[in-house]
């Protein structure tokens, strides 16, 4: 696996460049391609916020593998919101990892819907790791998790948005 590459914003005011000028954080009609070319494999660009911090990287097979860490409360899921749409193009492979995540609020679990959504509508195959409790029971309580793909660890993960890589049997 490649080196994710991260850094901390440390102020949820610190915004990096808008070259498209996106400040709205809701999601478009449909993902979009990222404003500059991802390489196919290597790193992809992370924030860090004052409750969250998101390390992503794009791995040989094609998937880009999201670790989120800290809280995805009201302050920070607008800035995981952006990164989905600023850096996923169609079509794509995401695994979204929870593990880190130490609280998931209503608005963690908007973005997770609206994803999901997203997601039905297009070519983006996706999955979220989610082994903890501060995870699954919002995911529960709610019934998102009967909406979305929940894996308990990264490996079914990545077989699940990227079957070709399964084990063959001898």
């Amino acid at each position: 696996m490649l080196p994710s590459h991260s850094h901390d914003s440390g102020s949820p005011t610190d915004r990096s460049n808008d070259p498209a000028g996106v400040s709205d954080p809701a999601f478009g009609p449909a993902l979009t391609p990222a404003t500059k070319p991802q390489e196919p494999t290597g790193p992809v660009d992370t924030v860090g916020t004052s409750g969250m911090r998101i390390d992503a990287e794009r791995r040989p097979d094609g998937v880009v593998h999201v670790r989120v860490a800290g809280e995805v409360d009201l302050m920070s899921a607008p800035d995981l919101r952006k990164w989905i749409h600023e850096e996923l193009s169609a079509p794509a492979r995401l695994v979204l990892d929870l593990d880190g995540v130490e609280f998931l609020g209503s608005a963690g679990l908007s973005v997770l819907a609206e994803l999901s959504e997203q997601a039905a509508g297009s070519s983006l195959n996706w999955a979220i790791v989610a082994g903890t409790r501060v995870v699954l029971r919002p995911l529960e309580a709610t019934g998102l998790a009967e909406q979305i793909p929940v894996h308990p660890d990264l490996d079914s993960a990545v077989l699940a948005v990227h079957p070709s890589q399964r084990p063959t049997s001898s």
